[in-house]
C-alpha cells in the first residue's frame, strides 16, 4: 500500500473523483498558456534564484548559477550536527553571492525537542528552559536562539539559517560596457535590488501515519501554526512543507497544509520555495485569480475522501454526478483559465502580480537519489 508521501496511479485519482482527475490536466496547460506570472522590472537586472531542498545528505554535481541559492530543507537523515555541517559546508563551497537555507523535518538539530542525545547541551538538558519544556507549538513559532538561548553549533559561514526569521538581500549588478552606452540605462541596470525572504521549517504531521520524535517541527494537522506569522513585505517564501493543493499530490492526496495556503494567499510572495513532498517536485504558475480559488476548493472538498478504502472511492463517480457546486467550480478553473489565456495570447496583456509555487526536492521519491534537478527563475 503506497505511503502518505507516494503518488498513486492515475485509476486511483479517477476513481476518486473522475472530476478532477479529468480538469487537473486541463488546469496545468491553461496556467502555462497564460504565460509568465511575473515579470522583471522593467529596464532592471534580473535576478537569478536557484531553488534546491531535501537533498538528504547528498550533493548534486552542477548547481546552476545565479545570485540566490535557496535549499529549502531536509539537508540531514538523522539531524545530526555532524550530518547537517556536512551538507552546510557542501553548500558554502558554491559560488552563488547570497545563500539561504531553513530546516525540514529530518534536520532534527535546529528543534530542540528531536535533537540527538549526541547534540544535546548540558543546559538545556532538563525543565525549565530544556527540552520539557518545548511544546509543539513552541517549536512552530520560536526561533532556534530563543528557544535554546545558547548559540548554534553549525558554522554557517556566509549562509543566512532562517527559523521563522527574515532577512533583506541587496543584488547589484555589474557594470558593463552595454550598460554604459547610455546614461539613463546605466542608471537604472546599476540601481541595487533588493529582496526580503523569510523561512519557517515547520511541517504538519499526515493523519495516520507514524512519526517519531526524531522528526523536527512537527505540529498536529489540525493546528494553525501559521496565520499572521510571515511578514508582509515578504518577496520569496520559503517553507519545508507545501501549500495544500499545489504540488502536494493534490487533488484527493494532499500533503499540504490549508493555513499555509491561506497564509500565501495574504501575503502573495514572487516565489513560494518549498519541498517534504519528493513526489509533487516541479514548479506551478500562480495568478491568484478565480480560477486559482475554485480549483482549491475543489481539491479541499475532495481531499477527505483520501481516508476512504478502495471499495469506498468506487461511489466517487456517483458523488461527483450529484455535487452541483464541484462543477460550478470546474467550470470557474476553466472559464477564468480560458479568459487568462485570452488576455495573453490574443491581447498581449502581461501579468504582474502573480508568482511561482516550487517544489525544489531534488530527491526522486522515497529512491535515496537526488534525480530532480535544481530549478531557476528570474526575477
Amino acid at each position: 500500500m503506497p505511503g502518505p508521501f507516494d503518488r498513486r496511479s492515475i485509476p486511483e485519482y479517477f476513481v476518486s473523483s473522475p472530476l478532477v482527475a479529468l480538469l487537473y490536466p486541463l488546469h496545468q496547460v491553461l496556467l502555462r498558456l497564460r504565460g509568465p506570472p511575473r515579470l522583471p522590472p522593467p529596464g532592471a537586472n534580473p535576478i537569478r534564484v536557484v531553488c534546491i531542498s531535501d537533498t538528504h545528505t547528498l550533493e548534486w554535481p552542477d548547481i546552476p548559477d545565479g545570485d540566490l541559492l535557496i535549499h529549502a530543507g531536509d539537508l540531514a537523515n538523522d539531524g545530526s550536527v555532524r550530518e547537517i555541517q556536512t551538507a552546510v559546508n557542501w553548500l558554502r563551497s558554491l559560488p552563488h553571492p547570497h545563500k539561504i537555507v531553513i530546516g525540514g523535518n529530518h534536520d532534527s538539530y535546529f528543534d530542540t525537542r528531536s535533537r540527538l542525545e549526541e547534540d544535546r547541551d548540558e543546559n538545556t538538558n532538563g525543565t525549565g528552559n530544556g527540552y520539557a519544556a518545548v511544546s509543539a507549538s513552541t517549536a512552530s513559532i520560536r526561533s532556534l536562539d530563543e528557544i535554546t538561548g545558547s548559540t548554534s553549533k553549525i558554522d554557517w559561514g556566509d549562509i543566512h539559517y532562517l527559523q521563522h526569521s527574515s532577512v533583506t538581500l541587496e543584488f547589484t549588478a555589474p557594470e558593463s560596457e552595454e550598460a554604459m552606452t547610455s546614461s539613463t540605462s546605466a542608471l537604472t541596470a546599476n540601481t541595487p535590488r533588493h529582496l526580503t525572504v523569510y523561512g519557517a521549517p515547520q511541517v504538519p504531521a499526515i493523519a495516520g501515519a507514524t512519526w517519531g520524535p526524531e522528526h523536527a517541527f512537527m505540529y498536529p494537522p489540525h493546528h494553525d501554526a501559521w496565520s499572521r506569522t510571515v511578514p508582509p513585505e515578504t518577496d520569496i517564501l520559503v517553507t519545508h512543507t507545501p501549500p495544500q493543493s499545489h504540488l502536494d499530490l493534490s487533488p484527493i492526496y494532499s500533503t499540504g497544509c490549508p493555513n499555509l495556503l491561506a497564509e500565501s494567499w495574504r501575503i502573495r510572495p514572487l516565489l513560494h520555495i518549498f519541498g517534504h513532498c519528493h513526489c509533487g517536485a516541479g514548479s506551478e504558475p500562480i495568478f491568484w485569480d478565480e480560477a486559482q480559488r475554485a480549483w482549491e476548493r475543489l481539491c479541499a472538498s475532495r481531499r477527505p475522501r483520501a481516508k476512504h478504502n478502495r471499495i469506498v472511492m468506487l461511489a466517487g463517480f456517483l458523488r461527483d454526478l450529484f455535487d452541483p457546486r464541484g462543477w460550478v467550480d470546474a467550470a470557474r478553473v476553466v472559464v477564468y483559465g480560458v479568459l487568462g489565456v485570452v488576455w495573453a495570447q490574443v491581447w498581449g496583456g502581461e501579468s504582474n502580480g502573480g508568482g511561482w509555487f516550487v517544489n525544489a526536492a531534488c530527491m526522486y521519491q522515497s529512491s535515496g537519489k537526488l534525480r530532480n534537478p535544481p530549478q531557476v527563475f528570474e526575477l
